[in-house]
This record gives structure tokens, sequence and C-alpha cells, in this order.
């Protein structure tokens, strides 16, 4: 008996004798509309964290390369001398020769934020900052970095990396 009941309700709707209220389709509509703006405030989100961390990942990699080619140059230094300048302090790098010290390097930043070689070439970009220590034969290097890794005109979204290194001169 009920299977023909069944048969005779589905022949009915089947017929067009059945549908959906309008409660039914407002119902679907209103969740339909949950679930499309959850999935886009989650994907804003996660776009935002990629970016962030994105940005963070490149002023890093940029603070050390910076950093790395500073030490490359000090490692044969036969003596450094540091001056204090209106965008920091610059470093200039003593080569042993035989008629004396001669300068092989100089690294400074200039009023753009560039940390800059003895050519004028950009060695690192985004600095606040540098300082340079030396203690007998060792270099101490102070660097902040800074880049606006998301929206531009919104401090919040900036990202910033302080790098502290030490080297030390082999001759």
């Amino acid at each position: 008996m009920k299977a023909t009941r069944m048969f005779e309700r589905t022949k009915e709707l089947i017929a067009g004798g059945g549908g959906f209220t309008l409660a039914e389709v407002m119902i679907v509509a209103a969740i339909s509309v949950v679930v499309v703006m959850s999935v886009v405030v989650a994907y804003v989100g996660t776009a935002r964290s990629w970016n962030g961390t994105t940005g963070l990942l490149n002023i890093q990699r940029e603070a050390s390369l910076g950093v790395e080619v500073i030490q490359n140059a000090v490692r044969p230094a036969s003596s450094l001398t540091v001056s204090s300048g209106v965008n920091g302090d610059s470093l200039e790098v003593y080569y042993s020769v035989a008629s004396g010290d001669s300068l092989a390097a100089e690294f400074y930043m200039d009023d753009a934020g560039n940390l800059l070689d003895i050519n004028g070439a950009t060695v690192s970009s985004n600095l606040d900052s540098i300082h340079f220590t030396v203690v007998g034969s060792q270099l101490h290097i102070n660097a902040w970095h800074r880049s606006d890794a998301g929206t531009p005109n919104r401090a919040t979204d900036d990202q910033a990396v302080e790098i502290f290194s030490t080297v030390s001169c082999r001759n």
C-alpha cells in the first residue's frame, strides 16, 4: 500500500502538482548567501596572510643578503673605519697591500634607504637605519629593514626586520 501511495505522489510531482513554496526558496537563498560570504571572507583572510608573509620573507632575504655582502668584504680586511653620517653610519674597509692599507670597500645608506657600496651600486634596499660598531677586529652590524607589504598608506601592514650580525677581520 505504501509503495502505491509513493508512486501516486511521485506522479503528482512530475505532473506539476508540487513544487517549492516561497518560504523554502527564501531559506535556501539565505543559506546560500551565508555560505558564499563565508567563502569570500576566508579567501580574503588567506590572501592578506599570504601577502604579509611574502613581504616579511622578502625583507628578511634582502636584509640577509646585504649583511652577507658586508661580511664577505670585511673578513679579509686589515682595518675598518666607521663614520657617522646624516642617514646612518658608513663603513670603510681596508685591505693590506705592499704600500700599506688600501680602501677596498665602502658601505653607506642613501636618502632613499638603500645600502650602497663603494661604486654606488645598491647592496640592499628598504633600510630604516644601519649602524656599524668596531670592537677590536670585530664589526657589529645592526640594521632595520622595513617594507609596506600590504596596503599602501596603512601603517598596520608594514613589516620590519632587525638584523644583527658580527663578523671578524681575519688579517
